[in-house]
């Protein structure tokens, strides 16, 4: 008898929003970000998940999913859909990324390089206007380690920056990214979101 895979849905604040988490890694190096149903031909995953009503983007690394709805939904309802396509795509065997997207994936040294000179000619010169930067501290595979200092460390409004501006301009410059990590100890910034002295 086969094993039923391990799935936890986690509904975001934004309810158009939700991360699965595998408790068994997929086998795939890296993390990919499908942005609509052209770029899933051949990715096994993406296709199936992508045939749900609803799904605009799409972001796959081996431990976590996550899935963003066109409209507000019901994750209680919707959920156990996109559990049954992931099962079905690791069960059927085939390859879950296309072996093209593999294979046009850049060198890190490549991605290292396109980030740093984002961020130099358009990200740093529009948080500046707030008194605040970010630096890229890391790759690995795809993936992205920054760091926000300034008046960006620790200010309240730091996550929506980084998911509305800082991601979205990355994401629309390089396609091919993958996670993006904010590893910035937001609690020590000039506008921390709490006092630890004063609990």
């Amino acid at each position: 008898m086969e094993t039923l895979i391990k799935i936890i849905a986690e509904p975001q604040k934004e309810s158009w929003r939700c991360k699965f988490i595998l408790e068994t890694p997929l086998s795939i190096k890296g993390s990919y970000f499908f942005r609509d149903k052209k770029e899933t031909i051949n990715s096994k995953l993406a296709e199936l998940i992508f045939q749900i009503e609803g799904v605009v983007e799409l972001f796959i690394a081996p431990t976590l999913i996550i899935v963003t709805m066109k409209d507000p939904t019901d994750w209680r309802l919707y959920g156990k859909n996109f559990g049954v396509a992931i099962r079905e795509a690791i069960a059927s065997g085939v390859p879950l990324i296309s072996e093209e997207m593999i294979k046009k994936m850049p060198a890190t040294t490549e991605i290292r390089k396109q980030v740093e000179k984002l961020i130099k000619e358009q990200i740093n010169p529009s948080l500046a206007s707030h008194g605040g930067y970010i630096e890229l501290l890391d790759v690995r595979n795809n993936d992205i380690f920054i760091k926000m200092g300034g008046g960006c460390q620790g200010c309240s409004m730091s996550q929506a920056t980084l998911k509305q501006g800082i991601e979205q301009t990355l994401r629309q410059e390089i396609p091919f990214l993958g996670s993006i990590y904010d590893t910035t100890d937001h609690a020590a910034g000039l506008n921390p979101y709490y006092n630890p002295e004063a609990s």
